[in-house]
């Protein structure tokens, strides 16, 4: 706001004390404008300017970070088919089939010669015992000679042979 403007809002009589305190002189002799800034004196603001140049452009900014990924568009229409491509090699033939079922067995021929004897085969398992016999007569027990001590080692062999010699006259052992 102007001095001037300033000077005509005061209440009535305001003005007249103002201009007889310090008259106009004085009053812009403060600062030019009265109000002690040191602007110096303005006028009323004129009438814009026309545009100026435009300055140079400034420095590029740094890239912010990615944004997030955009939902998935919708799946296009299917393309034409494409034209046959050429046939490729033959592969490697694969591995033999499983053996088919056995077919029936055929009419029998004619006999033939009789062959030699063949060996003769393992011995049977033993069959189970057989029920126990009658108890037969008492046996009579003879006893055998008896055979002295052995006393030193080169006597063990004379009288071992004397033992066997009077179990087998006993009957206990056989000739």
């Amino acid at each position: 706001m102007d001095i001037q403007n300033w000077i005509d809002q005061q209440p009535t009589g305001a003005a007249s004390t103002r201009q007889s305190q310090f008259g106009y002189a004085a009053l812009y002799s403060l600062n030019g404008c009265g109000c002690g800034c040191g602007c110096g004196w303005r006028g009323m603001r004129g009438p814009t300017g026309p545009m100026g140049p435009v300055g140079p452009m400034g420095p590029t900014g740094l890239t912010g970070d990615t944004g997030p990924t955009g939902a998935t568009g919708p799946t296009g229409a299917t393309g034409p088919a494409g034209e046959t491509g050429p046939t490729g090699p033959t592969g490697a033939t694969g591995p033999t089939g499983p053996t088919g079922a056995t077919g029936p067995t055929g009419p029998t021929g004619p006999a033939g010669e009789a062959g030699a004897a063949g060996e003769t085969g393992p011995t049977g398992a033993t069959g189970p015992t057989g029920a126990t016999g009658p108890t037969g007569p008492e046996a009579v027990i003879t006893p055998a000679a008896a055979v002295a001590d052995a006393t030193s080692e080169a006597d063990v062999v004379a009288q071992f042979n004397e033992l066997l010699a009077s179990l087998r006259t006993a009957g206990f052992l056989s000739t």
